[in-house]
């Protein structure tokens, strides 16, 4: 979301006590789920550990209004407890969970991996097995395409198949990369087209292939979760967002298992505990960019200082804080970087009207218009 105001009458720690508890209750749960699967105590405590202190979970902990998020994991961790022995529940966990957050949509097909992967179930019977869940999880994507509709974000994303293609391919590479070495989390991710970052990808995919010969079983099945976790943000339905932080929260747990799974008894807890302590200090450094709108998006601007987006976000908050020489100043960045951004046009032409600059004014705020004739404020502030 772009910050626009300031709101320093609110205090919305409560949210935050609760987000984190939720937090707090998924972790446990990914703890019994993974014991369940691996019959590990160590193994399975590590995971949980790793999925709670991870740095990229700030985002999702953090952001209030990815309430969704934590809450939809949630239902859906309590129906992959409740699937074994009781169906029904776990069906109706998976419903709340499909109500909180779309993306949790691929649980059926998480079910069927499980069933053929682990239990070894042909999979004529592993999807008779699941097929109810298939229901609510076919209304929710409908819902999540139809409202990407009315917002007008199923527009074609690449000029391609092949470049979307290469571009999600570096993409996957770029999550694995963050679950290992977290040193440069953002709240806006421009993706730019990178030779190394698309053989680091490849790089990934052969140590996936050596994993998969080693533990089979295990190799394809945190594969398939984590490839799967991330289906509905992998661009198949077109969305603004090509990576962020928050599309791991679930989908990490594949990889966090295998990792747990290939480490030698001997080193499983020594290795471990190193890890927890390194992202527990990478989380206590990641929090304070989250503290409010201005410190997240100056993170973002100091990370990437070509990002047009970064740029125009941060004029919104400093408009919020009527520090319109600020607002100035990274309105104009946004637009020189990205001629094209119709709502740069928009907010600096609003913040040269608030400053009396109103020939200039007028030429952005026409500008904006003829790259997107239905902003409202633009026209409104023209006829003003």
């Amino acid at each position: 979301g772009v910050q626009t105001c300031a709101l320093p009458i609110c205090n919305f720690a409560g949210c935050h006590v609760t987000q984190t508890l939720l937090h707090a209750i998924n972790a446990g749960l990914v703890l019994l789920l993974v014991h369940r699967w691996t019959k590990n105590l160590p193994a399975a405590t590590l995971v949980a550990c790793w999925f709670a202190w991870h740095p990229v979970q700030v985002e999702s902990v953090s952001w209030i209004a990815e309430r969704k998020n934590v809450l939809g994991t949630c239902f859906v961790l309590l129906a992959w407890l409740a699937y074994p022995r009781r169906r029904l529940l776990s069906l109706v966990c998976f419903t709340l969970a499909a109500l909180s957050h779309a993306l949790v949509i691929v649980m059926p097909a998480l079910l069927v991996l499980y069933e053929t992967c682990m239990e070894r179930t042909r999979l004529p019977e592993a999807l008779r097995r699941t097929w109810l869940f298939f229901v609510p999880a076919g209304f929710a994507a409908l819902m999540r395409v139809l409202g990407h509709h009315d917002s007008s974000q199923l527009a074609g994303y690449f000029s391609s198949v092949w470049i979307g293609t290469r571009t999600m391919f570096q993409v996957l590479g770029e999550y694995l990369t963050t679950l290992v070495a977290p040193l440069s989390l953002n709240n806006f991710y421009v993706e730019r087209p990178s030779n190394v970052r698309l053989l680091v990808a490849l790089g990934w995919t052969v140590g996936w292939v050596w994993a998969i010969r080693r533990e089979k079983r295990w190799g394809w099945f945190t594969l398939g979760w984590f490839l799967i976790a991330l289906l509905p943000v992998l661009q198949l339905v077109p969305h603004p967002t090509l990576r962020a932080d928050r599309y791991l929260y679930s989908a990490m747990i594949g990889p966090l298992v295998l990792v747990a799974v290939l480490l030698p008894e001997k080193y499983l807890r020594t290795v471990g505990v190193i890890v927890a302590i390194w992202f527990v200090a990478l989380t206590v450094i990641r929090l304070p960019d989250w503290r409010d709108g201005k410190t997240l998006w100056t993170d973002s601007v100091t990370k990437d200082p070509h990002s047009a987006v970064t740029h125009f976000s941060l004029a919104g908050y400093a408009i919020g804080e009527d520090d319109l020489l600020t607002a100035e100043v990274h309105a104009r960045l946004a637009v020189e970087l990205n001629p094209g951004f119709a709502e740069a046009h928009e907010r600096l032409g609003g913040v040269l009207l608030m400053r009396g600059m109103y020939g200039e004014a007028r030429q952005h705020l026409e500008t904006a218009l003829r790259l997107n004739p239905t902003l409202p404020d633009a026209r409104r502030l023209l006829n003003r």
